[in-house]
């Protein structure tokens, strides 16, 4: 689990999925199953996916959700054995949703049908390492564990708990290294379902297959199967992918990303282009978040990103927050003008002679006269002081996490949660006895003990 709901977002994406489009990029489906063919280099690939039982193909929504834990499993260090932990309303705030009933229900629907639909894919699915193509066969989420307040029932609510498992088939891709950027803020903030699910598709598709670090300034495709691509059902009639496709075109266009969109040809022979917004710069999440949080607007730190290194802008907000914090630094205007002066002028704001934070091996900036040490936290308990209860619980479940994945169910973890919140448990206290337990090989009892406390 990351500190808080919107902190730590991973700016990646697995190529194998969102190239191959798993998610029928559609709003509302009422299908079972679909099954796609396709060209890759001069190879055939084929593409299935089976809903489970009583239910419906992933579609829509369900794009938003395959993305954010992706990013989860990314941020969480890849665990070996695929179990992301989080909770509903972090997987809610990931996907860019409203926390209420009503998308704490989508969220449940969306899990189910990601856990039940099976996928096979045959000659399609990159081994990036050996740059050849493979065949795989997996449910999305290979095991959903969830804590809810009436087993019966088997709701979500702001209390759930979820421990989710990534298929065998995603984690290897992902560790192969076989993965992209992917603008997560400007994912969120698009409209509709549908078009959340093209941009992602055509941020896949515009990397190049055998050199995904490079884009494309522009991609080609035959109408139809382009639409097969977005898993439209189109019986043979490129009219319908065009029709369906109108409005999100509109809006990636609005919104910066497309330069234009043109057809060519007619019929089944029929085309479409894409051209793509040359200056166009994915945001990092993170250094987004840093940045907003001291005034500064998405598209301000857009430019940022696009003039300077991460690594220096990150170190940047790291010394403006210390400097602040320690009264080193008295903001007279705007925090933003303050940051944004700093980062243009990084000499201009060394570090007081004494004391000094503590520091590891500077890290040369891109553009920047010299390189400025990053803070390091020496305490590790305390990241449990002078944070909200909610900080310190999500806090404590990253950190029960590490060690106690196997031995502590969601329901447990849920238990610990909300002695946390309600204060019959102390983060920081909770957190130095399970280390202890882990060097003195004591796990066991030290859940043992924790169950009996929490009754």
């Amino acid at each position: 689990m990351t500190d808080s709901p919107s902190s730590h977002r991973s700016a990646i994406d697995d190529l194998n999925v969102s190239r191959l489009n798993l998610i029928v990029a559609l709003d509302k489906v009422d299908s079972q199953q679909w099954s796609v063919e396709g060209h890759l280099e001069d190879r055939v690939f084929r593409i299935t996916c089976k809903a489970g039982v009583d239910n419906l193909v992933p579609h829509g929504l369900d794009n938003d959700v395959s993305a954010a834990l992706v990013n989860l499993y990314i941020a969480q260090g890849c665990p070996e054995d695929g179990a992301i932990l989080t909770s509903a309303t972090e997987l809610l705030t990931m996907c860019g949703w409203s926390i209420n009933g009503y998308y704490y229900a989508a969220l449940n629907a969306s899990l189910d049908r990601l856990s039940s639909a099976k996928y096979t894919i045959s000659g399609g699915w990159r081994d990036h390492p050996n740059r050849r193509w493979t065949h795989a066969s997996f449910h999305f989420i290979e095991r959903l564990e969830f804590s809810t307040p009436d087993k019966e029932v088997r709701l979500f609510d702001t209390r759930t708990i979820l421990k989710v498992t990534l298929a065998q088939d995603i984690r290897a891709s992902v560790n192969s290294g076989y993965v992209k950027p992917l603008d997560t803020d400007f994912m969120v903030k698009l409209n509709r379902p549908r078009t959340r699910a093209l941009y992602r598709i055509l941020d896949a598709a515009r990397y190049d297959i055998n050199n995904p670090d490079v884009p494309l300034a522009f991609i080609e495709r035959n109408v139809l199967e382009w639409g097969d691509q977005c898993k439209i059902n189109t019986n043979g009639r490129a009219w319908q992918v065009v029709k369906t496709l109108a409005a999100p075109h509109d809006e990636l266009i609005k919104r910066g990303y497309l330069r234009e969109v043109t057809y060519s040809g007619r019929g089944k022979d029929q085309r479409i282009r894409y051209d793509f917004v040359q200056d166009y710069v994915p945001v990092d999440p993170v250094v987004s978040r840093r940045l907003s949080e001291n005034g500064i607007t998405t598209g301000v730190a857009r430019k940022l990103m696009k003039d300077h290194d991460r690594a220096f802008l990150m170190e940047c907000v790291d010394r403006f927050d210390w400097l602040v914090r320690t009264q080193a630094l008295v903001v007279k205007k705007s925090r933003a003008a303050a940051l944004m002066h700093l980062i243009a002028h990084p000499d201009d704001y060394p570090y007081p002679a004494a004391p000094k934070p503590a520091t590891i091996a500077p890290i040369k900036p891109a553009r920047a006269a010299t390189s400025m040490p990053a803070l390091i936290e020496v305490d590790p308990y305390a990241q449990y002081e002078g944070v909200s209860a909610e900080t310190a619980a999500a806090r404590l479940l990253t950190s029960l996490n590490v060690h106690y994945r196997k031995l502590l169910n969601a329901g447990d973890l849920d238990m610990v949660r909300q002695g946390v919140l309600d204060g019959t448990l102390q983060a920081a206290d909770v957190a130095r006895e399970a280390v202890e337990a882990v060097v003195q090989m004591k796990r066991e009892a030290f859940v043992a003990a924790l169950r009996s406390r929490l009754g």
